[in-house]
This record gives C-alpha cells, structure tokens and sequence, in this order.
C-alpha cells in the first residue's frame, strides 16, 4: 500500500468519484478505500465494482469500508473494519467461514480510535490485520462522532504500541500533514484534504506519498 490512503466521500456520485480517483492515479496516489453511507447492499456492490474496474485500469488497489463479503464478491484487493464492524454478527460469521482465504489473500484493515490498548492487542483469532488505523487526529467531516487525541503524547505513544503499519486518519490536509510527519507518521487515510482539493493544492501531500515510491 502506497504512504497515501485516499478515502472516498459519500457526498459524490458515481460518475464524478471515478473522475477524481482517475485524476488521483493518474497523480500517483495507487490505494483507495470505498466508503458509503447507503444502506443498499445492492447498490454499494455495483458502485463499488464500477470503481474498482477504474483503479485497475491504472494497477492501483481498492479497499471496501465495513463489507468484507461485498470485497470477496467484486474481487477488491481487502477491506477495512472499525471495531463494532468487527463483531457484527453478520460478520463474525463471514469472516469465520473465509478467515483462511482471507488471510492468505487479501488486505485487511482495523481501525483503533484512540484505544491504545486496541492498538497494542486487536482482535486477531480470526484475522491478522495487515495494518491498523489511529485518530482522529482532526475535526473531519466524514464522520461526526470523531473523538480527538487527548494530547501530542498519545499521538506519539500511539506509535510506539504495534509493530503494524499505522494509518493517521481524521481530517488530514494539505496543511495540517506535515505536523503529524515531524510527529513521527508515515501513512495517512485522507478523505476530504484529497477529494475537496485541485491537484495544485496538495503539493505537501503529494511530496509525502512521492518519499515512500
């Protein structure tokens, strides 16, 4: 996975978010991460294997936000789960019947908040995470019940408690992602700092993902 994660908003339609993920690709960002407020698992499977035939046309790799069964049956390269996701029962079930499959196969993503004891100890008697995610480290508009670092010190103990790749995620921008460089964070999950700029406005952004390629 590239050192920039771009997350997709809920607020564009079909035809425009595969406009802005062409131009993202095309820029160098490779790792997306599909995230829908719908509640039409029909309607979230047929958009989401729209994006992904875009992704591939350019070899970049698409992540699914709550849905690991939608990420097997579209063939997405993983799939990301905060933690009430995880021990949804519809979940359980799946992952517990395609653990070994999923494991062996595909990328998998797990999101601790600020629970640094999350961090250190995630669930994993059914899947190894590949990497997991902190924050929000910002005021986001992707999710409104964000809870904020209590202070720098978690930020970078945070770091300190997995030998995992760790995601920053939450109101990452332009501006703000040096800050959270010169903290110690290598990888950043952006949303709206990606899809809400021109191309010309996130030069910081760019140069971080361009270090790592």
């Amino acid at each position: 996975m590239n050192t920039i994660y771009a997350i997709t908003p809920s607020n564009k339609n079909l035809e425009e978010l595969k406009i802005k993920v062409n131009d993202l690709l095309e820029i160098g960002i490779n790792t997306f991460q599909y995230r829908s407020k719908s509640e039409n698992l029909e309607s979230i499977s047929k958009n989401a294997a729209s994006l992904l035939d875009t992704i591939k046309s350019q070899n970049g790799k698409l992540i699914i936000n709550d849905y690991p069964e939608i990420a097997l049956e579209i063939g997405a390269d993983g799939f990301h789960l905060g933690e009430e996701d995880y021990y949804n029962q519809k979940n359980q079930v799946f992952l517990k019947k395609y653990s070994h499959m999923i494991n062996d196969n595909y990328i998998t993503g797990f999101s601790c908040k600020w629970n640094l004891e999350l961090l250190k100890n995630p669930p994993e008697k059914l899947i190894d995470w590949n990497y997991l995610a902190v924050g929000s480290f910002f005021k986001s508009a992707t999710k409104q019940d964000i809870v904020l670092p209590p202070n720098q010190e978690v930020m970078k103990e945070a770091l300190l408690c997995t030998n995992k790749p760790i995601y920053a995620i939450g109101g990452i921008s332009n501006e703000n992602i040096i800050e959270l460089k010169m903290l110690g964070y290598e990888r950043f999950a952006i949303s709206k700092g990606l899809f809400s700029e021109e191309t010309n406005n996130i030069k910081n952004i760019l140069t971080i993902n361009n270090e790592k390629n």
